[in-house]
């Protein structure tokens, strides 16, 4: 096989095991690669992705102590640190279903599973970096979110590439959707997916009608998917918000559950069956939710005080059904302690701590320390450090001491 002529394409190879690190550099010089830089984590590697565009990331999935390669992955999507003109690879030793489904839904450009060979992986960069300069306008205008301009050049690369029509037509059904051209983009969707039957167009269309609040259509599409592809987990998601638009939320709340229990990995997800738990008053699936969200929070993007104090909300809740056990109080304890160490410099989070913190007092029947929390919150209130309690705090707090 001849050498594929990379020497003008910069890489950033992320791996922590020194073998696979060395191994895949020389493989990447070997394919003529001049600007290879390291990374031998994922936090080093957000780094260098902040200071550079690279044409092809090469991300191991474990990545030692740390974020792991899919958490590496979410956050460089969500802060959009990696333009749509990079190739971004994921390569694993895993292929547990819980990986590959929480990897692929921040849509990494490819796979490759070790042990590879250099062929392998010479084939899988070739094709991916051919794609990428063919659709390099289209990419372009979608870092620049010039969807008019997106749509066009993809509409041009279908013509003169006919192996990409289905990608460009996704693409620009896509870009339709961005730019709220809900029944043009269904008209796309609704030709692409009688002509490929692909999932996307599917969803594609599902989407259309969402927004069209045509939810009955919309339902039933989805419905329909989650049926034929059972590990097409956005189309539980979006299922799950029809629903919930329809009134359903007890069978919103069984459709999240399926779904975190095919890609468990996603904290949104978790997040959000916990809120909608909450709202039903299922505080025993709530506080499930928000503790596994609690952990997965750790090295996420989304590591953010309300993922603590909505997990403290939800064991309050539970406090008010019934006695809480031993490892319910100290799971309370340890998201409160969490807040503590790491957002009490917000006035508004410290506040909510201490409210909090006085409801589960309260609830367990003890009233003397609820009122000690309430002296300490009244000090950081003066000193300037929490806020004052705001109306629905007070009616909060109004509650509590009514029930002593």
């Amino acid at each position: 096989m001849n050498k594929p002529d990379f020497s003008d394409k910069t890489a950033l190879l992320i791996e922590d095991m020194a073998e696979a690190r060395i191994m895949q550099k020389k493989m990447l010089n070997d394919f003529g690669f001049k600007s290879i830089d390291i990374a031998m984590k994922a936090e080093s590697a957000i780094e260098m992705l902040r200071g550079h565009d690279y044409d092809v990331i090469l991300s191991d999935y474990n990545l030692g102590n740390g974020k792991d390669g899919q958490q590496l992955l979410e956050e460089v999507r969500i802060s959009h640190l990696i333009p749509n003109t990079s190739a971004y690879l994921m390569v694993t030793a895993e292929t547990s279903i819980e990986m590959v489904m929480g990897a692929i839904e921040y849509a990494p450009d490819g796979y490759i599973t070790k042990p590879f060979s250099q062929a392998m992986l010479q084939r899988r960069l070739l094709k991916l970096m051919n794609n990428k300069e063919k659709l390099i306008k289209v990419n372009q205008a979608l870092d620049e979110q010039d969807y008019d301009k997106a749509i066009e050049s993809a509409q041009a690369v279908a013509t003169k590439h006919p192996v990409l029509d289905n990608r460009c037509q996704r693409i620009i059904g896509d870009a339709l959707l961005c730019k709220k051209d809900y029944h043009e983009a269904l008209a796309v969707f609704k030709t692409c997916r009688k002509s490929t039957k692909m999932p996307w167009a599917v969803f594609g269309e599902a989407k259309c009608h969402f927004y069209l609040n045509d939810f009955d259509k919309a339902e039933k599409k989805l419905r329909q998917l989650t049926l034929d592809n059972k590990y097409f987990v956005a189309a539980y998601d979006w299922l799950a918000k029809t629903l919930i638009q329809q009134g359903h939320q007890d069978t919103a709340q069984e459709v999240l559950i399926d779904a975190v229990g095919r890609s468990p990995k996603n904290l949104l997800r978790q997040i959000e069956l916990g809120k909608l738990s909450m709202d039903i008053g299922d505080h025993i699936m709530a506080e499930m939710s928000f503790r596994r969200a609690v952990f997965l929070a750790k090295h996420s993007c989304f590591n953010e005080a309300s993922v603590y104090l909505q997990h403290m909300a939800s064991i309050v809740g539970l406090a008010r059904e019934s006695e809480l056990t031993s490892r319910q109080l100290d799971n309370f304890q340890s998201s409160l302690k969490k807040v503590e160490q790491n957002f009490f410099d917000s006035s508004t989070t410290r506040s909510e701590a201490y409210l909090l913190e006085m409801e589960l007092m309260s609830a367990i029947n003890e009233l003397k320390t609820a009122e000690q929390i309430e002296e300490v919150w009244q000090s950081d209130i003066e000193a300037g450090k929490a806020d004052a309690p705001d109306s629905a705090a007070q009616q909060r707090i109004h509650i509590l001491k009514s029930a002593k």
